[in-house]
C-alpha cells in the first residue's frame, strides 16, 4: 500500500497572507498540515509517499520527511484528476490511497480502507451536515449528492442539488485504488472524458464510472475531519485539531 498526496494547487480563495505557500502549509497549533497527513500515513504503516506538487514545488524539499514527487506542470490550468495522473506510475502497480491535500482526518479512516479489498473505495462523511453548516448559511449550495445502496456500493455522487434527501453523506477526498480499479477509471478517461482531462473533477469520473455499472465500494467515516478553502474554513480546521486532535 502506498500513499498519494495531491498538493498542487495554490488556495486562490485564501488570503494573500495565507496563500504565499501551498494550503498544506497551513499551520494547526504550530504543526504543518501536509505533516499531519504524512504522519498519519506513516503511522498506519504506509511509508512510500508520494506527493504531487504544482504550485511552489520547491517548498517541499524542506519539509522533514522523505517522498518520491511527482510535478504537475500545468498546475495552474487543471483540476485534480490531472495531477492524479502524474501518479500513474504507481497507480498501475500499487494499491495507493489518494488523498487531498488539503484535508484533515483522523488515521482510523486509513485503517478503514487499508481493511478494503475492492478494486476502488471511496470514504465519505455519513454526519456531513454538522461540518456544513458551520461553513455555509446554506449547505446545499455547496454540498452534492451521495447515495449507496444496501450494500455499500457508491449509487450516485457528485452532482448538484436542491434537495436533501438526496445526500446521504459527502465525499471527502480520500479514495483507494487497486490497480484494476485504476485500469477502470483510465479507460474512463479515454473513453468518456477523450483524454481531456485538465478541468474534470475526480467525482465526475467516479459518476461516468457508477453509470457505466462499476462497482465503487463506499465506507462509512464518523470521526472529525475538515477541508479549507477560505479563511472561514481554516478558522474551523483550527478549532477542530486544537478540540479532537493531539
Amino acid at each position: 500500500m502506498r500513499a498519494i498526496i495531491l498538493v498542487a494547487g495554490k488556495g486562490s480563495r485564501l488570503p494573500k497572507k495565507y496563500s504565499k505557500l501551498p494550503k498544506s502549509f497551513l499551520k494547526l497549533n504550530n504543526k504543518k498540515l501536509i505533516d499531519i497527513l504524512i504522519e498519519n500515513f506513516k503511522s498506519v504503516g504506509i511509508k512510500k509517499i508520494s506527493l504531487v506538487t504544482g504550485y511552489k514545488s520547491n517548498v517541499f524539499k524542506k519539509i522533514n520527511h522523505s517522498f518520491t514527487e511527482f510535478h504537475n506542470i500545468k498546475w495552474k490550468n487543471t483540476n485534480m484528476v490531472y495531477s492524479l495522473m502524474r501518479a500513474k506510475k504507481w497507480l498501475l502497480k500499487y494499491p495507493c490511497i489518494v488523498t487531498y491535500g488539503d484535508i484533515l482526518y483522523e488515521k482510523k479512516v486509513l485503517v478503514q480502507l487499508i481493511k478494503k479489498k475492492n478494486d476502488l473505495v471511496v470514504s465519505y462523511d455519513k454526519n456531513w451536515k454538522k461540518l456544513w453548516l458551520k461553513r455555509f448559511t446554506d449547505p446545499l449550495k455547496d454540498a452534492e449528492t451521495f447515495k449507496v445502496n444496501n450494500k455499500s456500493y457508491i449509487k450516485e455522487i457528485g452532482n448538484k442539488t436542491k434537495n436533501i434527501n438526496n445526500i446521504k453523506g459527502q465525499y471527502m477526498g480520500l479514495i483507494l485504488f487497486r490497480p484494476k480499479g485504476w485500469e477502470k477509471f483510465s479507460k474512463c478517461l479515454r473513453e468518456e472524458f477523450k483524454n481531456k482531462v485538465q478541468k474534470i473533477y475526480l467525482t465526475d469520473v467516479l459518476q461516468k464510472l457508477i453509470k457505466k455499472n462499476t462497482k465503487i465500494k463506499a465506507v462509512k467515516y464518523t470521526g472529525h475531519w475538515a477541508e479549507v478553502d477560505n479563511s472561514k474554513d481554516y478558522k474551523i480546521m483550527k478549532e477542530i485539531y486544537k478540540k479532537f486532535f493531539k
